[in-house]
């Protein structure tokens, strides 16, 4: 006589298809007060932390960040650029084109307000207009 449970008296749950399976393993480095905000929000919604990490990276929000500044390049060729509109500028004001001159002094206007929002500490670039 064999020792085995018939088939109408197995209880538990059924086992699970080689598909259902979770094999593969995320890992991600966080901190220590990273750590206890993620596990006191699974808590809060009583379920276990790889399933609200799993929801989280499935269905959860991503908020980006954009806070790349100018290179040093960039910023010397857009300096560049306002000296040489600056010196087209005088040209116009000396030959008495006022008309030109006008609208040259209003881009370089605008070139030096962008100037400064870039040299401003942090700045993102979606308030520099390109984000």
């Amino acid at each position: 006589m064999t020792r085995q449970t018939p088939p109408f008296r197995k209880g538990g749950r059924p086992r699970k298809t080689d598909s259902e399976k979770r094999k593969l393993l995320i890992s991600a480095r966080v901190r220590q007060d990273e750590m206890a905000i993620i596990e006191g929000r699974a808590a809060e919604n009583n379920i276990p932390l790889s399933d609200f990490v799993r929801e989280q990276a499935l269905s959860g929000a991503i908020l980006v960040r954009k806070s790349r500044t100018l290179s040093a390049i960039d910023r010397h060729d857009l300096a560049r650029i306002g000296s040489n509109l600056n010196q087209i500028a005088r040209a116009c004001n000396a030959t008495g084109d006022t008309f030109r001159a006008r609208h040259i002094e209003s881009i370089l206007d605008e070139l030096r307000r962008l100037l400064r929002r870039i040299d401003a500490p942090g700045q993102a670039l979606d308030e520099l207009g390109e984000g």
